[in-house]
């Protein structure tokens, strides 16, 4: 009998600590996503560009670019833009459910200026991910750094592009050609 209640005691404390696991986990998980809407976890580095380069930009100008997901799709798949100008990208989610725009190689290579998801401006620009609740909308400022093709998914989970088959495209940065100045 006394065996048997040692054994119930090692399974009971064996799960008690596998759930302490789980909300731990969770608790970590949560604080990643900001109340702004974006997620920094397991950012490394990202690129910067100069606070006086930064005023030069007239963000009323800048070419901006729409990012639409409906019915778990995105439209355009493919977003193309040009090495060393700035843009505003606009995501709309026009679904009834939370959206991740998922695009961490893109974040990190770029430099991010600022973040908003329906007004509320995100207080950090290394980020790696965008949640657009439904029927709204996130505005990134951008300026194109790198050139170079950089895939983005619907995907909440910290793991991308794995076992999930979310909607998904690529934003394409075409390298700055200078002209050669011959006449």
């Amino acid at each position: 009998m006394e065996s048997m209640n040692m054994k119930l005691s090692r399974v009971l404390v064996r799960h008690l600590m596998n759930w302490s696991a789980v909300t731990l986990a969770v608790t970590v998980l949560a604080a990643c996503a900001a109340p702004s809407g974006v997620s920094d976890f397991g950012v490394a580095q990202c690129k910067q560009i100069s606070q006086r380069a930064e005023a030069k930009i007239n963000w009323a100008r800048v070419p901006k670019v729409e990012i639409r997901v409906r019915d778990g799709e995105y439209s355009p798949m493919v977003t193309r833009l040009q090495q060393g100008r700035p843009y505003v990208l606009r995501i709309r989610n026009r679904d009834d459910s939370l959206r991740v725009f998922r695009a961490k190689d893109f974040f990190e290579r770029n430099a991010v200026i600022a973040v908003g998801v329906e007004g509320v401006r995100a207080e950090h620009t290394c980020i790696n991910a965008v949640s657009i609740p439904a029927r709204q909308s996130a505005e990134i400022r951008v300026v194109a750094i790198t050139d170079g093709t950089f895939e983005f998914e619907d995907n909440a989970l910290l793991l991308p592009f794995v076992f999930f088959g979310g909607a998904s495209g690529a934003i394409v940065i075409d390298e700055r050609r200078e002209t050669a100045g011959l006449n």
